[in-house]
């Protein structure tokens, strides 16, 4: 398929597929779901190269009647699979015993919103040029310092699409592309090991990967001669946008889930217009911020994506739904229905039914730069610069995480000290909220679909 006519083929195979499938069952509501991506990749880890270049397609169908759902893929998006999993999930459909008087039937159709920001340079980058990406940022890594010993990367570049229709009348689709590099370098003297990483992503431009590989091996030199912390005790961390785009992933972007919200789980749930951060917060969910990875026209059942404000100066203003828990909140659908992929899931999206999941968090960011950060901390505190470890392992009802902070750095009297042998962060994010005492003015796109500034808290227990 070729981009510029990829939504008309993708409906004229869902308008084919909605046609039979009342065939099947006029007394059903079916929903169909087509993905199409065109995906190239190349990995160098040692010297080893692993480069592919292809075409990733599926379809999926869910079939509801008198209150029971069932769900069927399979892959390909020949008329012949799409007719596999419509007959699949209907036969599915007749095993099933248990019915959810809660569900209201599929998207009703609305007009779509705009697709994201698109570069067709993206649609020409292939294996070759993706390898010469990596092995340039890896002769760069080297070469910056004789204790760098280790250098790898990955480059990635792909375009596609989906569609989606059901037989309320909805058909809709939408196209993005992306392209990405990461490196990471280790750092070695004696018998300490060091690892950093950089990385470069767009939907508008081409990736630049130059200055990347340096960027990481100094990061990683910068992270030699750690020493032990040596204390238990409450202080301020300051959380780099690496690690703020996670510590607001693995908390807001759980809790204001629409499903934790009506099955109980979020302790936001009953927190409406109360505040529940610190007046310096403000963070939107932008399904149509053009430069999101995340933004399409339609969300992953068709209703059309939105701007959400979740917190404003502080007050909780907004939650995610699909159109599910919508119905079961009173309230319509924010655009937030996912199918796994960005940041996490499967790389089959096709494969799943749908879910809630934030397209593109977004943090107003503060005045402050992150040295007047560091020089307003007036006692000890620590610096944290890369993605904490366990942090997506905390408990969505209560807020409680513990985390491991490989990269971090010691803080003492406003001046940024030596960094610190692997220390333990731990406390609730939700207090991390109200806690809140910086916000820097940093603001960068992350891997985690995550937009945000430096983030500083108190109150956190830090263990060396």
């Amino acid at each position: 398929m070729e981009y510029e006519n990829l939504k008309n083929e993708l409906l004229a195979l869902v308008d084919t597929g909605l046609k039979y499938a009342r065939t099947v069952d006029n007394q059903a509501e079916f929903e169909l779901y087509l993905f199409y991506r065109n995906r190239a990749m190349v990995n160098i880890t040692q010297g080893m190269v692993d480069a592919t270049d292809g075409i990733i397609e599926g379809n999926a169908t869910r079939v509801a009647k008198e209150n029971q759902v069932s769900f069927a893929s399979s892959s390909g998006i020949s008329i012949d699979r799409i007719k596999r999993s419509i007959n699949e999930a209907t036969a599915s459909l007749k095993s099933l015993s248990v019915k959810d008087e809660r569900f209201k039937g599929f998207c009703e159709p609305k007009k779509p919103s705009k697709e994201g920001a698109f570069t067709d340079e993206i649609l020409n980058i292939g294996k070759d040029e993706l390898i010469s990406y990596a092995n340039a940022l890896i002769r760069e890594g080297k070469e910056c310092d004789k204790k760098i010993h280790m250098v790898g990367s990955s480059c990635e570049a792909e375009w596609g699409g989906f569609a989606i229709g059901n037989t309320r009348g909805l058909q809709e689709a939408s196209r993005s592309a992306v392209n990405s590099c990461d490196v990471y370098c280790i750092a070695v003297k004696g018998n300490e090991r060091r690892t950093a990483y950089r990385y470069d992503i767009s939907r508008e431009r081409l990736i630049a990967p130059e200055g990347l590989g340096e960027k990481a091996a100094q990061k990683a030199l910068s992270l030699l001669g750690a020493k032990k912390l040596d204390k238990t005790m409450t202080m301020p961390t300051i959380w780099t946008p690496d690690a703020a785009a996670a510590y607001l992933y693995a908390s807001l972007g759980q809790s204001a889930r629409g499903e934790y919200v009506v099955e109980g789980r979020s302790p936001l749930a009953d927190k409406l217009e109360k505040e529940v951060a610190s007046s310096m917060l403000t963070v939107i969910d932008d399904g149509q911020n053009p430069s999101g990875f995340n933004t399409e026209a339609v969300d992953a059942e068709g209703h059309p994506q939105q701007t959400v404000t979740l917190i404003e100066n502080g007050k909780l203003q907004s939650f995610l739904f699909d159109t599910y828990y919508a119905r079961i909140y009173g309230t319509e659908s924010s655009g937030s229905c996912s199918r796994p992929g960005r940041p996490f899931g499967s790389a089959l999206p096709y494969e799943t039914s749908p879910m809630v999941r934030p397209k593109n968090m977004e943090v107003r960011p503060g005045s402050n730069s992150l040295d007047e950060m560091i020089s307003s901390v007036d006692r000890q505190a620590v610096l944290i610069v890369d993605m904490p470890i366990g942090i997506f392992h905390s408990d969505v009802a209560t807020g409680e995480f513990s985390a491991v902070a490989s990269s971090a750095f010691l803080i003492e009297e406003g001046e940024k000290k030596w960094p610190l042998q692997p220390i333990s962060v731990a406390g609730s994010f939700y207090n991390g909220f109200k806690n809140l005492i910086d916000v820097g003015n940093d603001l960068e796109k992350t891997l985690l679909t995550v937009d945000t500034p430096t983030l500083a808290f108190d109150g956190f227990s830090v263990v060396g």
